[in-house]
């Protein structure tokens, strides 16, 4: 399973995670602030996050789970438009102004802060502004890459970079977690589900992935896959 990264790491006998950026430089005093001000909601699969109104958090952070961000399609349907794993911010104001659903997928914990009291925290605490300026750049950086992907990119290096910027995204476990189906993910990359498919079977032939569940992918050879892909993706993609 991909290992929690949780805001409140226990500074005890247990190894302590990477804090998620939005916190990065923060002392444990400011921490203790943060978490009184804040708070952690549950989800269950398949229930959907409020994008707008007053209900709707001014930034969030996944804890555990992850998040899916769907767009409505003219025609009806709907298209895959972003992963959000844990650890990882996500804005619902930019989801509602897309015109975009977030979705839980599987059991997910998020944290919520709306506007007025990360206003109050970021004058207490300047670095949480500074950190959350650096996410948005951060953001920017990660569409262009993207659109990079789609627009220059062939087949195979589309899914290499997307395989790639996963795993580095989610920490470069054993294993990645993909919760989501091959169509899905040529939904994310421009590509067709055949396509997928066959670029997939295609990196594990090579040697350099391994498929032991539908969902789960095991990177064997992370410098073949990056050189495939052409590049060193940005840190947080799609």
């Amino acid at each position: 399973m991909t290992a929690m990264i949780h805001p409140w790491p226990d500074h005890g006998l247990h190894p302590v995670e990477p804090r998620p950026a939005l916190f990065r430089g923060l002392s444990r005093a400011q921490m203790r602030h943060i978490r009184r001000a804040v708070a952690t909601e549950p989800y269950r699969a398949g229930e959907t996050l409020p994008r707008s109104g007053l209900d709707a958090p001014f930034v969030g952070l996944v804890l555990s789970g992850a998040l899916r961000e769907d767009r409505e399609l003219p025609k009806g349907g709907s298209h895959l438009l972003a992963l959000t794993f844990p650890g990882e911010a996500f804005a619902p104001q930019g989801c509602d102004r897309a015109k975009g659903t977030l979705t839980a997928i599987g059991d997910t914990e998020v944290l919520t802060c709306d506007h007025t009291t990360f206003e109050e925290l970021a004058i207490a605490i300047p670095r949480l502004r500074l950190n959350l300026l650096h996410l948005v750049q951060d953001q920017l950086a990660q569409a262009q890459y993207w659109q990079l992907l789609l627009g220059r990119k062939t087949a195979s290096e589309r899914i290499a970079s997307m395989l790639r910027c996963f795993h580095q995204r989610q920490g470069q476990p054993g294993e990645i977690h993909l919760p989501v189906s091959r169509a899905e993910l040529g939904q994310l990359t421009g590509l067709t589900l055949e396509t997928v498919s066959r670029q997939m079977r295609a990196l594990e032939k090579a040697g350099l992935i391994a498929m032991p569940q539908p969902t789960r992918i095991r990177i064997r050879d992370v410098d073949a896959l990056t050189n495939l892909a052409g590049d060193v993706p940005a840190r947080r993609a799609a």
